[in-house]
């Protein structure tokens, strides 16, 4: 009967390595990786809940996720199911045997967030994928912006949103001091804000007078929970104690544009009260002028990208080709050619890749000798045609195909570890398809 397990499951080892899912788990360090992750406290006491994965077996769940684009509900549901998705996590059910907790994908992501080291990570990979990546003289770079799943805030939601949150809080005081409802005109402004809503041209005076009332019933909303808050006998949690900051933050920010400069700069301007680390993005595109999320500069060797800086506040991403090259050098060595956008091309970097010798795509200043005229321009079309198509292609295939189109975590270090993944399993499938075709090479070439 041992044999018979023992043969039965190398039947399926040797079958899964077949499959799709297979082909993808090979181009995995799964172990290196898991190895920048300290293992969670109950798999080393085995106190608590069953732990069904371990550190890679948590990681495979966020590739899956990407893999797939399901929720995380139909991601267990199809663990359940599918012996290959179990093998790629590390783990084989029994007959009857399932995982009820839906919640598991949320918990590995919040947990690897919080120990996420991309450098370490990165570099892990890129020492795995050498093999399988020509070229590695040549980098690309370029910036992107990955949106976060929040409604478009303008200044009424946002005042809005807060009354709402602040009216709830105070009826929860009342109720645990066991005082009547509060007699609070809500109602009122409810109707006024969502006739508002209801216009289809909100001209700038509406807006205007809408925003002034607001601010005024939050105002007397938030004297309201001081007031609630300072007797004994009220208690609240964590979250709504952080979320009640958030909308003071609102509340001083609203007031300033309305009562103080005319165009005011606010500065960390808040745009989601659920998310407050979320920064307007200006992109300066002619179909979105603005973006909310987390803008990324990327650096690329053929075809496989790295994340050079991640940062939810804007940045001037032509600041970055120094560390972007340093980044190069770190992974793969020797730089020779670098191709960038035309916000990239400053004085300082021109300068930087000349000392270097580092070839670029930039438009050369002042007068050429003749006979490289024409050399370099076939050289700068080049890197161009290289940079619109792969570095360019990649945003899209990330976002239309690895579930980054909107980013629907919950908190900074849980949509971070979204993206990392995100990013990560596009990689991984462009390196697996060049595994799949070196192994044909050879083969066909023994035969």
């Amino acid at each position: 009967m041992t044999n018979l397990l023992f043969f039965h499951e190398n039947l399926l080892d040797e079958s899964f390595s077949q499959t799709d899912l297979g082909i993808l788990y090979k181009a995995i360090p799964f172990e290196q990786l898991s190895a920048t992750i300290p293992s969670p406290r109950g798999l080393i006491t085995g106190q608590g809940r069953k732990s069904w994965f371990d550190v890679s077996g948590g990681i495979g769940l966020m590739i899956l996720k990407h893999v797939m684009g399901v929720s995380d509900r139909m991601l267990i549901d199809r663990i359940n199911t599918d012996w290959c998705m179990q093998l790629f996590c590390g783990i084989r059910l029994r007959p009857g045997e399932r995982i009820k907790d839906s919640n598991l994908p949320s918990w590995w992501r919040s947990y690897i967030g919080q120990y996420l080291d991309m450098d370490a990570m990165q570099q892990c990979l890129a020492g795995y994928w050498k093999p399988w990546i020509k070229d590695t003289a040549f980098s690309f770079e370029d910036a992107t912006c990955y949106e976060s799943y929040i409604a478009h805030p303008t200044d009424c939601k946002l005042l809005w949103g807060a009354c709402k949150e602040v009216y709830a809080l105070n009826q929860l005081f009342r109720k645990q001091l066991k005082l009547r409802k509060s007699r609070s005109n809500y109602e009122k402004h409810k109707t006024l804000f969502l006739n508002y809503q209801r216009c289809r041209k909100k001209s700038r005076r509406k807006e205007r007078k809408l925003r002034k009332q607001l601010l005024g019933f939050l105002y007397r909303l938030l004297q309201l929970n001081d007031e609630l808050q300072a007797r004994p006998g009220t208690h609240i949690s964590k979250r709504k104690a952080t979320r009640l900051k958030t909308i003071r933050t609102l509340y001083e920010q609203q007031h300033n544009k309305a009562f103080g400069d005319r165009n005011p700069q606010i500065k960390d301007r808040i745009v989601s009260i659920s998310k407050p680390y979320i920064r307007p993005i200006i992109r300066g595109k002619e179909i979105k002028a603005v973006e909310f999320g987390a803008k990324v500069n990327k650096l690329q060797v053929d075809g496989i990208s790295f994340i050079q800086r991640l940062s939810y506040d804007a940045f001037n991403e032509g600041t970055q080709l120094v560390d972007t090259i340093y980044l190069h050098r770190k992974l793969f060595g020797k730089c020779t050619h670098h191709s960038a956008d035309a916000i990239y091309a400053t004085n300082t970097n021109r300068k930087y890749c000349r000392q270097n010798n580092i070839t670029t795509n930039f438009i050369p200043k002042g007068r050429q000798k003749p006979a490289l005229v024409e050399q370099s321009k076939t050289m700068r079309a080049a890197l161009n045609r290289q940079r619109g198509t792969v570095l360019e292609g990649s945003f899209g295939n990330e976002k239309n195909h690895y579930h980054l189109n909107k980013i629907k975590a919950r908190n900074q270090s849980t949509e971070t570890c979204w993206i990392f993944f995100g990013i990560l399993t596009a990689n991984a499938s462009i390196i697996s398809k060049r595994m799949q075709q070196a192994a044909a090479q050879i083969k066909s070439t023994a035969a």
